[in-house]
């Protein structure tokens, strides 16, 4: 027998095995399935403020996932969140078949009391069966997820409760008040107060902001009130959210007489004691005199000229030298000067132009903590501008569905997600620097006096 009769016996039972093989595959990369799951990692009622895991998987019977996207739905009455991007992988069998999962974690803190309803949402992903096989595309779309919420006992409705297990604040005024009696200023003389707050399980974007003093109810015509950009200072660290934010303003003395500060109560929700604690920032009477430093101006002396009208030019000239030499001298001058600049310059910062240039800033650098923190600021200087309805803490998210701009409401979610898992160098603020122009040039209703002064929050 020779090698050249073998050959085509050989090649009867390597064709066979070829297609078999073929088959296999084939009938493989035709069976390979996609589910998800969403759901609650609690399914009790929670509290309002109070931190729920949600979980959202994907589940296939393929060797691998590729090219996962979803979109967070924007939910009423509360905030949702990817703190990060990080996954868990899962395994289970199925009729005998294994499938493989990966769980994304997702944040809700709701903000009103009820049935709060998560939309379904679209969620598409890819596998493969294993080397060699082409990928399957699954759609899928989430259930709607309905979340019984309750309100503390005690809680105040309609403001932003946090419900954490631990919750400080520090909140200091600069210069110190007196044990007792009221605060003595002079006109010119400026008061800030500094609040800090921290907590677990919260983003700083749902803590309480301050009140907006301007308000004629707080009777504070006569003081000018700089808020600083909040800001909102988060961490992740294995899983664990702690939220911290700081909030700065300050109080310019323009006007002498007697001015009372209310005082400032934050409300703070345990859920393991079911306490309700209360942190308080007492009030505060400030007493204004007027300020030898601000005293007669040009009309004082020209209120004299009458009263010596009948002095020769020289004893004028005179008059006007003694007044020079006792009233402006060089060092009050100059005081008088830098304060005078610094006023400007602080005026300047509280208008909503100044606050416009900031948010624009930092989005064109890339930077989503800096420009959530300036779009908050500048939301608040808009007031009673903003077209939606006027209701206390609106946010970019607020504006951007009042647009009814899909994009826009797509762009401020990507900014939310951004600063919730603490990410720099993945967003890009051009588009929701431009959106928010396009906003503000047609919106018809900013104030015309840029140089108005405007306080932090949006009004109630």
């Amino acid at each position: 027998m020779n090698l050249q009769s073998i050959k085509p016996a050989g090649l009867k039972w390597l064709l066979p095995l070829l297609f078999l093989l073929q088959t296999a595959a084939l009938q493989a990369d035709q069976l390979r399935q996609g589910a998800i799951r969403f759901q609650a990692a609690q399914q009790e009622a929670v509290w309002v403020g109070q931190e729920v895991e949600l979980q959202l998987e994907l589940w296939t019977d393929g060797f691998s996932f590729a090219d996962q996207l979803f979109v967070l739905p924007e939910v009423n009455g509360a905030f949702l969140l990817q703190p990060d991007s990080s996954t868990i992988k899962l395994d289970e069998i199925r009729d005998g078949v294994r499938w493989q999962g990966l769980r994304y974690t997702l944040l809700l803190y709701p903000q009103r009391e009820g049935r709060l309803e998560v939309p379904a949402f679209n969620v598409r992903f890819a596998a493969n069966a294993g080397f060699g096989t082409e990928q399957a595309t699954f759609n899928k779309r989430t259930p709607p997820l309905f979340i019984e919420v309750r309100l503390p006992p005690g809680a105040e409705t309609g403001g932003l409760l946090v419900t954490t297990r631990s919750f400080s604040m520090d909140a200091a005024w600069s210069p110190r008040p007196p044990g007792e009696g009221p605060l003595e200023l002079k006109v010119g003389d400026a008061l800030k107060l500094n609040v800090e707050r921290t907590a677990n399980d919260v983003p700083g974007m749902v803590f309480e902001p301050l009140p907006d003093f301007r308000l004629a109810e707080f009777g504070l015509d006569g003081l000018g009130v700089y808020a600083e950009t909040p800001q909102v200072n988060d961490r992740m660290n294995r899983g664990s959210l702690t939220g911290g934010r700081t909030d700065t303003v300050t109080f310019i003395a323009e006007r002498d007489g007697n001015y009372d500060l209310p005082e400032l109560r934050f409300q703070w929700w345990d859920p393991d004691s079911e306490v309700m604690s209360e942190q308080v920032i007492p009030a505060l009477t400030l007493t204004v005199t007027a300020n030898p430093a601000y005293a007669e101006t040009a009309g004082g002396i020209s209120s004299r000229a009458g009263r010596f009208g009948d002095f020769s030019p020289w004893t004028w000239l005179g008059v006007l030298v003694v007044l020079g030499v006792l009233i402006f001298p060089l060092r009050m001058g100059w005081r008088l000067l830098l304060a005078y600049l610094n006023s400007r310059r602080v005026e300047k910062e509280a208008g909503e132009p100044w606050a416009f240039s900031r948010v624009k800033k930092a989005c064109h650098a890339g930077q989503p903590a800096e420009a959530y923190n300036a779009i908050t600021l500048w939301l608040s200087r808009l007031g009673s501008s903003h077209p939606g309805p006027q209701v206390r803490g609106v946010t970019l998210m607020n504006l951007a569905r009042d647009s009814g701009n899909a994009v826009f409401v797509d762009e401020a979610r990507a900014l939310q997600e951004c600063v919730a898992a603490g990410s720099t160098g993945e967003w890009r603020g051009r588009e929701l620097a431009q959106l928010l122009v396009d906003y503000r040039k047609h919106a018809g209703h900013l104030e015309k006096n840029a140089d108005r002064l405007h306080a932090l929050n949006p009004l109630t």
